[in-house]
């Protein structure tokens, strides 16, 4: 059995589902201020459990309760730039100044394909590294051009920082970004920032599960809808800041059996709407707004967000998506849908009224049917027959993080002159993102690739093509430390 909680800013949901991703009870209660607390009260809500429970899935947005950024020393290793290029440079003052601001430069990295662009200079890591503990900063973002082909000058500078200022944390950009250096860099300083919300969120939660005496593996929703594990969490949190619509989207998808739609995400104080294609929320492909107002582009799926309180607005923008998927259905989700309007079923209150704040189980009778897929038509057994997302619940993202699977995604750029290269070189992009979902959570059994794209890099000579992978697996057994 598995458990997904959907932590929200007026109600939490719980559902637990079997092993074959039947659901066997949901419950929604009224939130509090602390996550701990929401996990503990949805958790009481569900009753007695029948057995033992194989893991537990939390979704939570950061803007439920934005943290103060933890100061950040950020280090580039790359050659030099103009002052508009500098680290943070394109930062809101306000997010610039509670970072610190304290950034350095030195000479080092590599170019995009992996080729040296000069030794490390370790003097002036170390000398950077004496200034930050000097101001009394212990957490580093460290982004070294072409890291993600190869990552040997961050590691080298990491061990000068560790060896400067004992016990400092760091984040390290080939672990975190995408190819391009700015961006790479503004999403590994986000990283470092946030890690004490992370670290905190974690404890937090792990204490509500000992509290329940629930000795499962805690993990939680990405962005994009996956999973990672706890301690995966904590070191990586800028890819799990805003994970609420995308799994709402996939959690109704699922319900109604359809697998392109545009999805209406009515929450207590904002309206959220995305598209979805082939069964995957529309990513964006620009930077979006992220923690503190940073501009980030980590893949996330492109959300439209209207104000609550103007009904009015959400028509138009659900008219404009519908333009980009014709013939797409209109799925509604949330506890204000019937508000922007979803149908309420026969018999039943509003979504806003149902269940909400009761702190009761609320099993119901038609989610106990078989939860397998239908292979003629792609839809799933247990899904909603009523068509474009008639009777939207309140338990759709807590639904689908209770089923869903660990996922990691890597981008490379590689250079192979020949197909022979190149299919060495995709190879080698694959087992490495096999890895990284273990590193994730992942069953080791379990891990696949669930897509691979690549393509060539126009400005760059023949031969230099970017990869992008994406690997899954069920998360693994084990306990809550």
């Amino acid at each position: 059995m598995r458990i997904g909680i959907d932590v929200g800013r007026a109600t939490s949901t719980a559902v637990l589902v079997d092993a074959a991703g039947r659901v066997l009870a949901e419950a929604v209660v009224d939130s509090a201020p602390r996550t701990g607390l929401c996990v503990r009260r949805a958790l009481a809500a569900l009753g007695p459990l029948p057995g033992p429970v194989g893991a537990v899935a939390v979704v939570t947005d950061l803007a439920r309760r934005p943290p103060r950024p933890r100061p950040v020393a950020v280090l580039r290793i790359a050659p030099g730039s103009h002052a508009a290029l500098a680290p943070l440079a394109d930062w809101p003052e306000a997010a610039r100044t509670a970072l610190g601001g304290l950034t350095g430069v030195v000479a080092g990295g590599s170019a995009v394909t992996g080729g040296s662009l000069g030794p490390l200079d370790r003097d002036g890591v170390a000398a950077f590294a004496a200034r930050a503990r000097e101001a009394g900063v212990r957490v580093f973002a460290v982004c070294a051009a072409g890291a993600p082909a190869r990552p040997g000058p961050e590691l080298d500078a990491a061990a000068v920082l560790a060896a400067t200022v004992p016990g400092a944390s760091l984040s390290l950009s080939y672990e975190t970004g995408a190819a391009g250096l700015r961006e790479r860099e503004n999403a590994t300083a986000v990283n470092a920032a946030l890690g004490g919300w992370a670290e905190e969120l974690v404890a937090d939660c792990r204490a509500a599960l000992r509290s329940a005496r629930i000795a499962a593996p805690l993990c939680f929703a990405r962005d994009d809808g996956g999973l990672v594990s706890a301690e995966y969490f904590a070191r990586h949190p800028v890819i799990a800041t805003a994970p609420a619509s995308a799994c709402a989207a996939r959690g109704a998808l699922a319900r109604t059996g359809l697998d392109q739609a545009v999805v209406v995400d009515a929450g207590a104080r904002s309206v959220r709407c995305l598209v979805v294609r082939d069964g995957e929320p529309e990513r964006s492909t620009r930077l979006l707004p992220g923690p503190f107002g940073v501009r980030l582009a980590l893949g996330a799926p492109e959300v439209v967000e209207t104000d609550g309180a103007v009904p009015a607005a959400v028509p138009a923008t659900v008219a404009r998506l519908l333009e980009r998927v014709p013939g797409a259905g209109v799925l509604y989700t949330g506890g204000r849908a019937e508000a922007f309007g979803a149908p309420v079923g026969p018999g039943e209150p509003p979504a806003g009224d149902r269940e909400r704040g009761t702190g009761r189980n609320v099993t119901r009778a038609d989610a106990r049917t078989d939860a397998r897929t239908d292979v003629r038509t792609g839809a799933r057994a247990d899904a909603d027959p009523a068509p474009h997302g008639r009777y939207p619940r309140l338990t759709d993202a807590a639904c689908y993080a209770a089923r869903a699977d660990c996922r990691i995604e890597v981008e490379q750029v590689i250079s192979a002159p020949g197909r022979a290269e190149l299919d060495q070189a995709l190879a080698a992009v694959r087992d490495h993102a096999l890895s990284r979902c273990v590193a994730a959570g992942a069953a080791p059994g379990s891990v696949r690739i669930e897509s691979q794209a690549h393509a060539p890099v126009a400005y760059l000579p023949a031969g230099v093509h970017r990869v992008t992978v994406r690997a899954a697996g069920a998360p693994a057994p084990g306990t809550t430390p």
